[in-house]
């Protein structure tokens, strides 16, 4: 009897095992749903699955995969590598979530559409490319609080009743050579093209509120209507350049 425990022992070690293993996937769309992310075409297991469509209301993301680390569930934390894809785009990224409400995301890479995003982050029906490059991002409760990296908006078009092309920006952060204050991440804005000169400033602050402000200026090939929408900016410098600020919550 003495020898034949261990071997019962080990006989139910593997079955909890090779339960845990094969865990259906459609475990970890269950608890998104709850999140109001739904998915469909769910198969694989729960530390190696895909979801063919994953939507959250009206923004439809694409198709997910994931491999999750199962170690990191020994701290109470998940951790995983997703990709989501799409035929006019895709992410990738290391994420972390953690039970506080954190989630850090870790060598972040995505180049999509904005009519892929959610409708809230860019009212107004924007058009143009979103795309990230981030070595770390850090979200509390789904604000930014951290960010390393860049961020580009190409060929930003509209909104408006005949919609205009205004250009293309880059935001660096954190911003080089400045000390923001606390629980304010800053980056430094800039164009990349088109028919605005930018340089200012994003701020994005720990109460949910963002402030852009800084200077701009018409280019020579800058349409008629662009250029007149700055009049209200107030008179130009002696460079054509005009002061701006733009400040919001979330």
């Amino acid at each position: 009897m003495k020898r034949i425990w261990p071997l019962v022992v080990l006989g139910i070690a593997a079955y909890i095992v090779f339960a845990l293993a094969t865990l259906p996937a459609s475990l970890i769309t269950l608890r998104l749903a709850r999140l109001g992310i739904n998915a469909a075409g769910v198969s694989g297991t729960v530390w190696n699955g895909r979801a063919q469509v994953l939507q959250a209301g009206a923004a439809n993301f694409g198709s997910l995969t994931w491999n999750l680390h199962p170690f990191q569930l020994l701290t109470a934390r998940l951790s995983a590598d997703v990709q989501l894809t799409r035929r006019d785009g895709f992410a990738k990224t290391g994420l972390l979530l953690s039970p506080s409400g954190r989630a850090t995301f870790s060598q972040l890479t995505a180049s999509l559409p904005f009519s892929a995003l959610p409708p809230t982050l860019f009212p107004g029906g924007w058009n143009g490319t979103l795309n990230l490059k981030l070595s770390e991002l850090t979200l509390d409760h789904g604000w930014p609080v951290t960010a390393v990296g860049t961020v580009e908006a190409l060929d930003l078009t509209g909104p408006a009743r005949k919609p205009t092309n205004v250009g293309s920006y880059k935001v660096v952060l954190p911003a080089p050579n400045q000390t923001p204050a606390k629980d304010v991440l800053a980056g430094a804005l800039t164009d990349i093209g088109g028919p605005l000169q930018i340089t200012g400033t994003l701020q994005l602050k720990a109460d949910r509120s963002y402030l852009v402000e800084g200077l701009v200026a018409t280019r020579p090939d800058t349409p008629r209507d662009v250029a007149d929408s700055l009049q209200y900016l107030g008179a130009p410098d002696a460079q054509g350049r005009r002061e701006f600020s733009l400040a919001g919550t979330f």
